[in-house]
């Protein structure tokens, strides 16, 4: 019986990967990208002592590999001797030697030859804490080859080094998705919130002379632990909503259209998280200061590997670990802008049906496509309800299969926007 998956996969990729300009490390002939591709969505069904494979492919012969590899990669390549032939079997057998986070296994094929298997390429887990923390731009942790991510059965992502092309999911083939967080939008809901950031920065200054910071600090802080949040709730597989409303001045003792299971005393140990971002902010002014610079901005919070800094980062994700363990209990979990936890459990009370909402086709939602909700779960629905009603709210809504809706109302109507999921 013929495999059957999107025809148009290869081709899709081929046009994407072109976007990006050229490269030392070409894509395989169609014959060979197409084997490639189908092998590894057929392979993420199959299991391995009763686990589902999840395993990396990397696509380039280990010399293409030398020529195209970036300074901050820490790729070791094992070669196997002799290769062995790309199949399903192969890569069941294989992977569990390829730890997910650690290890691609390596792919070639020569012209119009069939693709094999050559060994494996180490990558280490720095690539993935890169992309977790929004800290890899202009450094990318891996070569600029064609790298397949089998994430779960019937889901592929197709990536060019560390950017996103296209995803195989469920036998449909889907663009990568918006990075809402590099939106233009979603920072400004959250700009109040850096601001009073920033005024507390500027009180410390004023009493000390001290390196000044950019707002954009305080945000990619903040992304971060949105990010590992979000990536916590995938990879529990049960999904859960994240919502976030604006602040008061009173406590936050009344969240419109929710009504709170579990909620959290009005105490300084909510407010952790904005410890933890000031207490970054007051780091990387010691670094700053300590080599001469006086501004901290985003290149220069890029760029560092301070051990305190890390370890803060650190104390993010456990933060972020907490706020996703919060959310496999019915209900959703409330944060308001200033990312206080609020509670969880929450039960969304918005009667009111919202019978279509718009789908954004592009980052800023200037342009919009119209959609029907009836083929959405409960958990959507009621996120729509509630933003329609109270326009404030912004919700983040995962599926069990890993998806990730981000919901917003504007002028009247709810928007929705696919979030990209490779690296969370």
């Amino acid at each position: 019986m013929a495999r059957a998956y999107p025809p148009e996969v290869s081709a899709r990729l081929t046009s994407r990967w072109n976007d990006g300009g050229p490269s030392v490390v070409r894509l395989p002939a169609p014959r060979a990208l197409h084997e490639i591709i189908e092998t590894a969505y057929h392979a993420s069904f199959l299991h391995e002592e009763a686990r589902s494979l999840r395993f990396r492919l990397l696509v380039a012969s280990p010399a293409a590999l030398q020529a195209c590899m970036p300074a901050s990669a820490q790729l070791q390549i094992l070669e196997f001797d002799p290769s062995r032939r790309l199949s399903d079997d192969e890569l069941r057998r294989l992977a569990p030697a390829a730890d997910f986070e650690r290890t691609l296994i390596g792919v070639h094929a020569e012209g119009e030859g069939a693709p094999f298997i050559w060994g494996l390429a180490s990558s280490g887990v720095q690539w993935l804490r890169r992309l977790q923390s929004g800290r890899h731009d202009g450094d990318e942790p891996l070569p600029d080859a064609l790298v397949l991510h089998v994430l779960s059965p019937g889901q592929v992502l197709i990536a060019r080094g560390s950017t996103p092309l296209v995803e195989l999911h469920a036998g449909r083939l889907r663009e990568s998705g918006h990075d809402v967080f590099r939106s233009v939008w979603m920072p400004r809901l959250f700009a109040p919130v850096r601001a009073e950031v920033m005024r507390g920065v500027d009180d410390a200054l004023a009493a000390a002379a001290r390196p000044t910071v950019s707002d954009d600090v305080v945000g990619a802080v903040a992304q971060h632990l949105m990010r590992r949040a979000l990536g916590a709730i995938r990879r529990a597989r049960h999904g859960g909503t994240l919502l976030s409303v604006p602040s008061d001045d009173v406590g936050d003792l009344v969240v419109p259209g929710v009504t709170l299971k579990y909620r959290f005393a009005d105490h300084d140990t909510r407010r952790r998280f904005r410890h933890l971002i000031l207490s970054i902010v007051a780091t990387l002014q010691d670094e700053a200061a300590r080599h001469g610079i006086a501004h901290v901005d985003w290149a220069f919070y890029q760029q560092r590997e301070d051990a305190e800094l890390r370890r803060l980062e650190e104390a993010v994700v456990e933060l972020a670990q907490l706020v996703a363990s919060l959310a496999a209990v019915d209900g959703a979990v409330v944060m308001n802008r200033r990312f206080e936890l609020l509670g969880f459990g929450g039960e969304i009370t918005v009667a009111d049906a919202v019978p279509q909402i718009r789908r954004a086709v592009d980052l800023e939602a200037t342009q919009t496509t119209p959609e029907m909700v009836d083929g959405v779960g409960t958990r959507h629905r009621s996120v729509y309800r509630l933003c329609h009603a109270h326009p404030g709210t912004l919700g983040f809504v995962v599926s069990q299969d890993g998806g990730i809706t981000v919901v917003h109302a504007r002028d009247g109507q709810v928007i929705c926007w696919d979030q990209q999921t490779f690296g969370l």
